[in-house]
């Protein structure tokens, strides 16, 4: 036995002589992945060159914008995936500098956006309705439909922008019966899915479910991020219009939610992209969670954020479980290479499946490390963010970040 680990020790310390390499990164094979998609930067940009407001208007103001509202449609989603996202950077990036020039951008979006719901470009969905909402040919077999998340994704930003006029006298005077009119497009659009409604199961909860859309989702849960796009518009809708209906529909998404979501052996919350159809009350480890992708993972936490802003349902201690969830998941790793799912694994592919990043900057209150790292992917991986991505890296620059 002595011969033996004599012998294993001078293996080991000629191997150190010979200077052995060091055991190989295990996330090796989707870092090359990660790589592809993003190149590191030779010389990456500081922070103060990168995320200010003249760079956004370079890329997204002026003749980009114009562009953007030459033709607007859902039809295959742009509405929904594209001009939403510039249309929630816009108020953003009110609140990042004040500068009502932006309120006026995403007024000029508003009204295209709201110029383009099916009732007013006379289409039909597959079963003949004819919606107050923006129908998309994409996504469903039997034709077109319309999507709760689309609508979600859609009306937030809209809605979101009549709470920031509501504070401007001036402007909303400005705006006279088309704020009521904006409002009550908006508020339209939400009530076409009030036929998918569900309450329950059970005490508190709610849920809306899928109807005449994907076969799969049929009578079915939605998941949770389109859950999340629909409880975060409804929550903003009673902030603006005082509606209670909407105020508890989003109460029971979040509490529908808030029940499903799994806490890891380590503290932190984790979930799949389908929510379980009844609470969850073990704990498993973030390995043995399906974790859902890191992009709908970002539109997922919306309504969580939204609540939690005004003390409602999610508290600072639930922050805090998904602050955990960015540092043992999505954002484990400290070199700005992100995971593109939220339990930290490497599943999707990297191109389509980051998300968002600056999405997640609120939890730095909770979790001072988020804010660097997402900022090491920004300024290392990518030289041109995303509008939403660069006004909320505008909006959240400082360390301590509470709103």
């Amino acid at each position: 036995m002595a011969k033996w680990v004599f012998g294993v020790t001078i293996l080991v310390f000629i191997s150190v002589l010979a200077g052995a390499q060091p055991p190989a990164d295990p996330d090796q094979e989707y870092i090359a992945k990660f790589l592809k998609a993003f190149p590191k930067e030779e010389t990456p940009p500081t922070l103060e060159t990168y995320a200010t407001p003249q760079h956004y208007d370079e890329l997204y103001l002026g003749e980009n914008l114009d562009k953007a509202l030459k033709k607007v449609s859902n039809d295959s989603g742009g509405i929904a995936w594209g001009l939403s996202y510039r249309m929630i950077s816009l108020n953003e990036m009110f609140r990042a500098t004040g500068d009502r020039k932006y309120l006026d951008a995403n007024l000029r979006c508003i009204r295209a956006v709201l110029a383009a719901t099916d009732d007013k470009i006379g289409k039909k969905l597959w079963n003949g309705r004819v919606v107050k909402a923006w129908g998309c040919d994409k996504y469903a077999e039997r034709g077109r439909a319309i999507f709760a998340v689309h609508t979600g994704i859609i009306t937030a930003p809209i809605l979101d922008f009549l709470l920031l006029v509501k504070d401007i006298p001036e402007f909303k005077e400005q705006l006279g019966p088309e704020y009521q009119q904006i409002l009550d497009g908006a508020k339209a659009a939400l009530t076409e899915h009030d036929r998918q409604w569900r309450g329950g199961p059970n005490a508190g909860e709610g849920h809306y479910i899928g109807l005449d859309q994907e076969n799969s989702l049929e009578n079915k849960p939605l998941p949770g991020n389109r859950l999340s796009a629909m409880g975060w518009a409804l929550w903003i809708s009673w902030k603006v219009s005082g509606d209670t209906t909407h105020r508890d529909l989003a109460l029971g998404i979040g509490h529908y939610m808030k029940n499903r979501l799994t806490i890891g052996t380590d503290g932190a919350y984790y979930w799949p992209y389908a929510l379980p159809t009844e609470p969850v009350t073990e704990p498993k480890a973030r390995e043995d969670v399906k974790g859902e992708d890191s992009s709908h993972g970002g539109l997922t936490m919306e309504v969580m954020f939204t609540l939690a802003k005004d003390n409602k349902v999610f508290t600072p201690d639930d922050m805090k479980r998904f602050a955990k969830t960015a540092m043992n998941g999505y954002m484990r790793r400290a070199d700005g290479i992100l995971m593109t799912s939220i339990n930290g694994m490497g599943a999707y592919e990297p191109s389509s499946h980051i998300g968002i990043a600056s999405r997640w900057l609120p939890l730095a209150t909770y979790e001072p490390q988020i804010r660097d790292r997402i900022l090491t992917y920004y300024l290392n991986y990518r030289p041109t963010p995303g509008p939403l991505d660069l006004a909320l890296l505008l909006r959240f620059q400082k360390k301590g970040i509470t709103n």
